[in-house]
């Protein structure tokens, strides 16, 4: 649709005269401020600092235009970030030899307004994430490119500029963005620009250690405690101590960016610094040691167990220690966190041990072993995986409801077993009291017509419209689901 109307556009433009572009261009730009911004950017005598000011007030006036008493409703925030996304799109598109610097402050722009309007938006649709990715991850583009075309100057001047969208009071909700603005900055970085911004991250550790109850907008609507504020300076210092141990890897001085990380291990951020700077430097021992110390740490949420292993992962591939691989996927199977388990790490263990070891020996003792120590759902997975159907009924007779998920594989050989286990667990039930309910309940029936025997599933729709004569919602949907059996 867009080549088809670009084609038009393009032949339309063929017929027209000068002159009668520009009354159209005159009359649409009056009222369009989008066209009124790109024809000041593209043609408008103005310096860099005036430019920036018209795209402040451009944006202040799309915030405003869209906003009821100060709210941003679901589909107004749709609107403001589609403007926010092409200021960042244009800007992804400049080319090294064009003025990057400029690009660099329009994307700290979208960056500091987004972040404005953050807390009185209606954010459902989850634009505003969409919209601060883009940006973030344009900024680091650019700022790699201007890394190399930059004169010094100018790359502390965009230092500069970053320090004082880092500085706004706005982003005291946000450290996670506030903090991203300098690592996605950090190649223009030199050894001077560096104590620019730790200037700037010691002040942020000092207006959360000065903060009070009453006064403080750090805590706004937080049950305050000694035990909150101990844990948001915790976060700070964290942030710090990364965001020291990135500049110093990105200046050169790996001496003492390695006596901070050793200082500051503790931190799972600085940790995975730590191990990607390691594995930079192909030191896949120290690399190894921090992560296996990260996957026995206490201090893991499930994003940061799951990271340790990727990284052993990782580290084991390249250094081709494959005996290690095969137990990191193991570990990664039987560690106890909840929701870990994934059917992709058997699958993994088994091509190493296949390739690399003998399969048939391993199998037999590592089932036992899954068997004692997995929990009977994903041992079931594994189990339905290898067609290990006489041990997989087994479990499901202990764990009747696993026949939801894994009669279809066993009907065939268990087709009595399979049946009796369905009606038991799924459907003579309590069948609830609305439609949705019943609705459902023709689902589970008609799942289970899909690979069993249709004559039973049939029988039960008839049971349950026997059983329930007065409830007419049932009735309907029981009916609905005889006929769809087939």
């Amino acid at each position: 649709m867009a080549a088809l109307k670009a084609t038009n556009i393009n032949q339309w433009l063929d017929k027209a005269t000068k002159q009668e572009l520009r009354e159209i261009v005159v009359k649409q730009a009056q009222t369009d401020d989008a066209l009124y911004y790109e024809l000041q950017n593209r043609f408008g005598d103005l310096s860099d600092k005036e430019k920036l000011s018209e795209l402040r007030a451009y944006i202040r006036n799309i915030i405003g235009d869209n906003n009821d008493r100060g709210f941003i409703d679901y589909h107004n925030c749709i609107t403001v970030c589609d403007v926010l996304d092409d200021i960042t799109h244009k800007a992804a598109k400049t080319a090294p030899t064009e003025n990057l610097s400029f690009a660099i402050q329009e994307v700290l722009m979208v960056i500091r307004s987004t972040i404005g309007f953050l807390e009185r938006a209606d954010d459902s649709s989850g634009c505003t994430t969409e919209t601060l990715d883009f940006a973030f991850a344009t900024l680091e583009k650019l700022s790699k490119t201007s890394a190399t075309v930059l004169s010094d100057q100018q790359k502390t001047a965009l230092i500069k500029s970053a320090v004082q969208v880092f500085n706004l009071k706005i982003f005291d909700d946000w450290d996670n963005f506030r903090y991203a603005i300098f690592e996605k900055t950090m190649p223009l970085i030199s050894t001077n620009s560096l104590k620019l911004m730790e200037r700037a991250a010691a002040k942020i550790s000092d207006r959360y250690a000065h903060a009070a109850p009453k006064d403080s907008d750090f805590f706004d609507d937080v049950d305050f405690t000694d035990n909150y504020k101990d844990f948001q300076l915790n976060e700070i210092k964290a942030y710090n101590a990364n965001l020291k141990s990135m500049c110093l890897i990105t200046i050169g001085d790996f001496a003492a960016a390695k006596k901070v990380m050793a200082e500051n291990i503790t931190f799972n951020s600085v940790r995975k610094t730590a191990i990607d700077f390691y594995l930079s430097q192909k030191d896949f021992r120290t690399a190894e040691k921090l992560a296996v110390n990260g996957a026995l740490s206490k201090n893991n949420s499930l994003d940061d167990q799951a990271t340790w292993f990727d990284y052993l992962e990782k580290i084991y591939l390249q250094t081709k220690d494959y005996h290690k691989l095969a137990g990191a996927y193991k570990s990664r199977l039987l560690q106890p966190t909840w929701g870990s388990f994934n059917l992709d790490d058997y699958k993994k263990l088994k091509g190493v041990i296949q390739m690399h070891g003998d399969w048939q020996q391993a199998y037999p003792a590592l089932l036992t072993e899954f068997s004692q120590k997995l929990t009977p759902t994903d041992y079931a997975s594994i189990l339905s995986f290898e067609k290990e159907t006489a041990k997989l009924m087994a479990v499901v007779e202990k764990v009747p409801s696993l026949v939801a998920e894994h009669g279809r594989v066993l009907f065939k050989q268990f087709p009595d077993k399979v049946t009796t286990l369905y009606y038991k667990a799924l459907v003579d039930q309590d069948i609830g009291n609305t439609r949705k309910h019943y609705r459902e309940l023709g689902r589970t029936i008609r799942h289970y017509a899909d690979y069993g025997d249709k004559g039973m599933a049939r029988y039960w729709c008839q049971q349950l419209i026997k059983q329930y004569p007065r409830r007419s919602a049932l009735i309907d949907e029981m009916q609905k689901a005889y006929e769809l059996i087939d």
